[in-house]
Formats: C-alpha cells, structure tokens, sequence
C-alpha cells in the first residue's frame, strides 16, 4: 500500500505544448474510431447508416471534446501542470474528469444521431459507464507507462551528467547585475552566486554573503540576466531559473526531469527543463 501511495505522490511528465496535446488527443480519436468500429459497441450494429462513418464522427467528437478540456484547463482554470507539484495522482483524477466530458458529448452526440426525444436518465448513465468501461483502464495504464518510462530516462541522464561533473575554468571573477532601476547595480563575486530565480517583474539572486546565503530582490527580468552574464558559467537552465555550473554538486533525475543540488544548499533543488539539458550537457563534457 505504501509503494502504492508513493507512486501516486511521485512527479507526472505532462507535456503542456499544444503541438503535444493535438497529437495526443488525435491519437485517442484514431483509437476510440478503430475500437468502435471492430467491437462495435453502444448498439452501433443497430444504426441503419454506415459504420464506419458514424465510428469516425464519434472519433471526432473525442477529439473536439478532448481539445476542449485541454484548453479550459490551461487558459480557463489556469492548471500549471509542469510543476513538480502535478502528481500522478492529480492526473488520474484529470483523466477521469476528461473521461466524464467526453462521455457527455458523447451522449449529446448519441441524442442527435438516434433523434432521442429528449433527456433519458438511463441513456446517459450509460453512455458514461460504458465510456469509462472503454478508457479509464488503458489511459491510467498509459499514464503510470509514461511515469516510469520518463523517471528511467531521467535517471541515466542524471547519471552520466553526475559524472561529468567537474568545476570550469573561468576568467570571470567578479560580475555586475543590472536591474531596469538605473541605482540597481549588484556587484557580485562569481564564485558566491549560487542561482538567479524570476519572480514575475523582478528576479532573486541566491548568493553566500560573510558565509550565509542571501538573496537579493530588484526588479529585472530572467532574459536581461542571461544577456548580462553571457559567456560565464552561470546558464539558463529553466523558464525561472539559471544556475553556476560550478557550484553543481549532485544531478538527479525524476519523472519531470532533472533536478539540480547545490553546493551550500542540500535543501533545495534547482529544476532543468529538458529544452535546456542539451546545454547543461554541452558545459559540463
């Protein structure tokens, strides 16, 4: 039971991009048509027109009301599901959620499709049982597939890149931060910076200061710090983070990617998005 539970409390690998989730949502329209159409459930034989047609119209409306789902939740809802907080647990439950739409749709589309009169109790309870009795096995299948999958990977690139690990030479000893406030100048030594963090409209930076770490706020944004420190083994390796490649102590790796550990700072690990592996990589060969 406890496996269990840590396995439902591990970090989910959701992909977020749009491109990711069309090509998701029209690979489970391709299924639910070929499943439709060779199993031929829901009394599709009963139907007097083509087959394969009306199993293509119910692939489509997966693929509408999949989008749909996706869409809500990103724009409307405002989920964040590339943080380590989206668990697999919170997928399960977003997959039954979207299980529970498509289902619906289904049954409005079924309410079309057969002229039904008008709203049957017993109709749209069973669409929704026999919609989830079709996908809710193989979609938490597929998920806990893509976790352990995604975790392994991870795992061998934290690997090699702990292995990797060595501090780089660098003629840069002391460094200038500038915030968009003219009075905002931050003379820093390079080898006490630890990581810069973006905060919305200003950014944090995470330094030893007379040996205990500090941080200091001003307002500035993550791309101007990039240009600022270009050429010096501080990189970006986040949307919200950049980090001294020479302070990197430990690589490790989970479903969501990899996470790094800082010299001074065993509590605390800095996210890598994947985009940014290739040069995390690249400094550390």
């Amino acid at each position: 039971m406890k496996n269990i539970l840590k396995k439902l409390n591990e970090p989910f690998p959701e992909d977020i991009s749009l491109q990711h989730n069309i090509r998701s949502i029209v690979g489970v329209g391709v299924f639910v048509t070929v499943f439709l159409y060779l199993l031929r459930p829901f009394g599709l034989d009963n139907y007097p027109g083509g087959k394969l047609l009306i199993c293509i119209k119910f692939g489509l409306v997966t693929v509408f009301a999949g989008l749909s789902y996706d869409l809500f939740g990103i724009y409307v809802l405002g989920l964040k599901k590339d943080l380590p907080s989206w668990t697999l647990w919170k997928w399960i439950v977003s997959a039954i959620f979207l299980i529970l739409f498509i289902s619906i749709c289904n049954y409005l589309f079924m309410m079309t499709l057969m002229a039904w009169g008008g709203f049957s109790w017993y109709n749209f309870f069973y669409m929704i049982t026999s919609t989830f009795a079709v996908g809710i096995f193989p979609i938490i299948f597929s998920g806990m597939l893509v976790q352990m999958n995604a975790y392994k990977r991870n795992q061998i690139q934290a690997k090699d890149m702990q292995a990797a690990l060595s501090p780089k030479q660098t003629k840069v000893h002391t460094i200038i931060l500038a915030g968009e406030n003219s009075r905002e100048d931050y003379l820093f030594p390079f080898a006490d910076l630890l990581y810069i963090e973006a905060m919305q409209n200003y950014v944090s930076v995470c330094h030893f200061k007379a040996g205990t770490i500090e941080k200091t706020v001003f307002r500035s944004t993550i791309k101007r710090m990039e240009t600022q420190t270009m050429g010096s083994p501080l990189i970006r390796c986040h949307r919200s983070f950049m980090v001294n490649a020479n302070l990197i102590e430990k690589v490790a790796g989970n479903a969501q990617g990899l996470r790094l550990t800082l010299k001074g700072l065993p509590d605390f690990e800095v996210p890598v998005s994947r985009k940014y592996i290739p040069t995390l990589k690249k400094l550390m060969a």
